[in-house]
């Protein structure tokens, strides 16, 4: 009897160490498997977020490529508002002439007469060029204003030198965008300002 109790007992420890071990390894394996997932996871994540990375840059890379065409597209527009006449020279009025102020009737018909003859656009621009340059170098050994096709009065404008103004009046020109016009402009305003209340002025005109 006694024999016999102790291989019960003997049996009862060897399923009860059974059973401990196999539940170890089934946490253990279970572990082990969420570990994957988890890891598995992190990766896709990490995948996800580099994809929204690339993209991001490939937007931003569009975005700036767009912004310098727009920029480009700006900077002709103004040159074109500024040579309106160059598509064609026989309608253009004598205020459309770069420096018509500063030109003889002789010299503003030979302006259009050298225009309709050119063939090409760019010829005609290149034309134009020249004749800016001469415009601007005759102002400046006259001492007298020179104003561009378009543009009017400017603020201040009684308080500057004829130099300063010429400069004032190529520097707006010669500006890509309507923002950065506006900033100038207001820049320009209050410079003027000081410059009258310095010489205890009242500026009149008004731009």
């Amino acid at each position: 009897m006694r024999h016999r109790l102790s291989i019960s007992i003997i049996l009862a420890s060897v399923l009860a160490l059974t059973f401990i071990t196999v539940d170890a390894q089934q946490g253990q394996g279970g572990s082990s498997g969420d570990r994957d997932q988890q890891m598995d996871r992190d990766y896709d994540r990490d995948m996800d977020r580099d994809r929204d990375y690339d993209r991001d840059m490939d937007q931003d890379r569009d975005r700036d490529q767009l912004r310098g065409h727009d920029q480009d597209q700006d900077r002709d527009r103004v040159q074109d508002r500024d040579r309106l006449h160059v598509t064609d020279p026989a309608s253009m009025r004598d205020d459309d002439i770069y420096g018509s102020a500063m030109m003889s009737e002789e010299e503003l018909k030979q302006y259009r007469n050298q225009l309709m003859n050119m063939e090409s656009v760019e010829a005609r621009e290149q034309y134009q060029i020249k004749h800016e340059a001469k415009m601007q170098e005759r102002a400046q050994l006259q001492g007298k204003d020179l104003v561009p096709p378009g543009q009017g009065p400017i603020y201040g404008g009684e308080l500057m030198t004829a130099q300063e103004r010429n400069e004032y009046r190529e520097q707006l020109r010669h500006m890509d965008s309507d923002e950065e016009r506006e900033k100038f402009q207001a820049q320009h305003q209050e410079q003027m300002n000081l410059r009258a209340k310095a010489l205890e002025l009242d500026i009149e005109e008004a731009e």
